[in-house]
C-alpha cells in the first residue's frame, strides 16, 4: 500500500512536500463480463470477494492550459448563444413547379380551310408578332373573286342599261349587255316604241318636231297630214255650204223683189179686170205668177235656212274634226304612259333584285377578299412555334382545329405549387429565388421574384401530386440568365425550385423550435 498525501494551494492546502496517508478501506467488488465502460473481458465470470487493498489518490492542482480550454469553451459558447439569438436568417418556403407562359398559349387556327403551298417556320422555331408562318394556295379564292366580279358587273351594267332606259336615253340594241334576259329585252324594245309614240302624239297635239329620228320624222309627218287633210275636207264643206247659202240668199232676195213687182201688177189690174178694161184671163194669169214667185220665195227661204243650218254643222263638224283628233292623240299618249309605267313597274322590280344579289356578291366578295387575306397565317405575338401539325405542302387545314400553337416567350411566370402546410406564411407580394433545375444554382445562381397569385382553395391529390397543394404564380425579375458570359432566355417548360421568403427569424429561435418540436414529441409517444 502506498501513501501520498496532498499538495495544497496558497489558499491552505497542503503543498507538495507533505503527504497524508489515506486509510483503506475494505471494499468488495462485483465482476462481471464485460465491462460496460472499457470493454475488457474479465478473467472471470463468477462473482468473487476481493481482498481489500490500499489504493494512494494524489490531489494536484488545476493547469493553466486546462483553465484556458474551459474558458475558452465557455467563451466559444456563450458568443455562439449571443450570436444565434441575435443573428437572424430567412425562413423560406419550397416550392417546385415549371415556368408557365403569362399570357395564353396561342392555338393558331386557318381562318379558313386551305391547301398549304409553303411552310416558313420550323417546331421550335423563336417567331415576332406579325411574321409569316404558313402560306395557303390562293388559286381558288383568286378564281372564285374573278368569277364573283364578273357577274357583278354584269348585274352593274344591267342596272345602268335598265335607268338609262327609264331616263329616256335611247341606247342602241347593239349596247344592250348580252347578261339581259330576252324577257327584259322585249319589255325595253316595247317601252322604246311606246315612249316614241307618245312622243310623236304629243307633237301632234302640241306641234314641234322634238329629237326624233328619219322614220319618225315620216310618221309625224304623215299623222300631220292625215289631220291636216280631214280639217281641211272639213273646211272646204263648210265654204262650198257658205257658197251656197249665198247664192240662196241673192235668189231669194231676187225673188222676194220679183215677187213685190207681181203683187203690185196684180193690185193694179185687178180693178182694171173687175171694170172689164182688161180680161180674167190676163188677170189670173197675173194672179198665178205672183202665186209662183211667192213659192219661190218660200222655197228659197227654206233653202236659205238649211242651209245657214248645214253651214253650222259643217263647222261644228271642222271643229269636232280637230278635238277628235286631239282627244285621240291624247287618250293614245295616256294609254302608252299606262303602258310605259307598268313596263317601267317591272324594270324597276329587276333593278332591286339586281341590287340586292349585288350586295349577296358584295357580301362574298368581302369574304373572299378576307379569305385571300387570311392566304398567309402571321404569328399574333412574340414565341416559340409548338405542336406544328402541317409538315408539308399539300398539307389541307381545318378550320376546326389548331394548325400550330405559339408559346409567349416575353412574359413567363414560374407556377408553383406549395403544400398544404407550408400556405401559412405565403402571401402576395413576397419574395422568391427561383432556381432553374436545368441550370444547377451553384454554378448559374438563381432569379429573383415575386408572388403575384395564390390559388383560393388547395388542389386534390393526382399521380403527380400526392398530395393537397396551392397553385401559385411567380412574377420574375428578369426572362434571361447569364451562361458562360451570354444571356440565355428562358423556356415555357422549365423545371424550377423556388424558395418564398416568408419571414426572418433568428437562430437560436430555430433550436428551441426544434427542441419544442422534441419534447412534443416525446409527449405523444405512448
Amino acid at each position: 500500500m502506498t501513501q501520498t498525501s496532498p499538495r495544497h494551494n496558497g489558499n491552505g492546502a497542503a503543498n507538495g512536500s507533505a503527504k497524508t496517508p489515506i486509510q483503506p478501506e475494505e471494499t468488495e467488488l462485483v465482476l462481471v463480463s464485460p465491462d460496460e465502460e472499457t470493454g475488457t473481458q474479465l478473467p472471470s465470470q463468477k462473482q468473487v470477494r476481493a481482498q481489500a487493498f490500499d489504493q494512494p489518490v494524489i490531489l494536484q492542482q488545476t493547469s493553466l492550459w486546462s483553465k484556458l480550454v474551459v474558458g475558452g469553451i465557455i467563451g466559444v459558447t456563450s458568443a455562439v448563444l449571443l450570436w444565434a439569438a441575435v443573428a437572424r436568417i430567412e425562413e423560406a418556403v419550397p416550392a417546385t413547379g415549371k415556368l408557365e407562359p403569362g399570357d395564353r398559349v396561342q392555338e393558331i387556327q386557318a381562318p379558313v380551310g386551305g391547301v398549304v403551298q409553303e411552310i416558313l417556320v420550323e417546331e421550335g422555331e423563336r417567331v415576332r408578332q406579325g411574321q409569316v408562318l404558313i402560306r395557303f394556295d390562293p388559286t381558288a379564292a383568286a378564281a372564285q373573286r374573278r368569277s364573283l366580279e364578273q357577274v357583278r358587273d354584269s348585274y352593274l351594267a344591267e342596272n345602268q342599261f335598265y335607268r338609262s332606259a327609264l331616263s329616256g336615253i335611247s341606247l342602241e340594241p347593239s349596247n344592250q349587255p348580252q347578261s339581259i334576259p330576252p324577257e327584259m329585252r322585249a319589255l325595253l324594245t316595247n317601252r322604246a316604241t311606246l315612249a316614241s309614240e307618245t312622243a310623236l302624239f304629243r307633237a301632234q297635239v302640241y306641234g314641234g318636231n322634238g329629237s326624233f329620228s328619219d322614220e319618225e320624222r315620216i310618221r309625224l309627218s304623215a299623222s300631220q297630214l292625215e289631220a291636216q287633210s280631214r280639217a281641211a275636207a272639213a273646211q272646204l264643206e263648210v265654204a262650198q255650204l257658205q257658197q251656197q247659202l249665198i247664192q240662196t240668199q241673192e235668189q231669194l232676195s231676187t225673188a222676194r223683189q220679183t215677187l213685190a213687182i207681181d203683187e203690185g201688177i196684180l193690185r193694179d189690174i185687178e180693178p182694171l179686170a173687175e171694170q172689164g178694161a182688161l180680161s180674167r184671163i190676163q188677170m189670173l194669169r197675173q194672179r198665178q205668177q205672183m202665186m209662183d214667185r211667192r213659192a219661190e220665195v218660200n222655197r228659197l227661204t227654206l233653202e236659205q235656212q238649211r242651209l245657214s243650218l248645214a253651214v253650222d254643222q259643217a263647222r261644228q263638224r271642222l271643229s269636232n274634226t280637230v278635238a277628235t283628233t286631239s282627244t285621240d292623240l291624247l287618250a293614245r299618249v295616256a294609254d302608252n304612259e299606262k303602258r310605259i309605267a307598268d313596263i317601267d313597274s317591272q324594270i324597276n322590280r329587276a333593278i332591286v333584285d339586281n341590287e340586292r344579289r349585288i350586295a349577296e356578291i358584295n357580301s362574298q366578295l368581302s369574304q373572299t377578299e378576307l379569305t385571300l387575306k387570311y392566304q398567309e397565317l402571321r404569328a399574333p405575338i412574340d414565341g416559340v412555334v409548338f405542336d406544328l401539325k402541317a409538315r408539308g405542302i399539300g398539307f389541307v387545314a381545318n378550320t376546326s382545329e389548331p394548325i400550330l400553337k405559339v408559346v409567349p416567350t416575353d412574359n413567363l411566370l414560374a407556377e408553383v405549387y406549395i403544400t398544404n402546410k407550408d400556405i401559412g406564411f405565403v402571401s402576395e407580394g413576397l419574395p422568391v429565388d427561383v432556381r432553374i433545375d436545368s441550370f444547377p444554382f451553384s454554378e448559374f445562381g438563381d432569379i429573383k421574384g415575386e408572388v403575384v397569385n395564390i390559388g383560393e382553395d388547395a388542389l386534390p391529390p393526382d399521380q403527380i401530386y400526392p398530395f393537397y397543394r396551392f397553385p401559385a404564380k411567380i412574377r420574375l425579375d428578369s426572362q434571361t440568365l447569364k451562361v458562360n458570359g451570354r444571356e440565355i432566355p428562358l423556356q415555357s417548360g422549365m423545371a424550377v425550385t423556388a424558395n418564398i421568403i416568408t419571414r426572418d427569424r433568428t437562430v437560436l429561435s430555430i433550436f428551441t423550435d426544434l427542441f419544442s418540436r422534441r419534447i412534443e414529441s416525446i409527449k405523444t409517444v405512448r
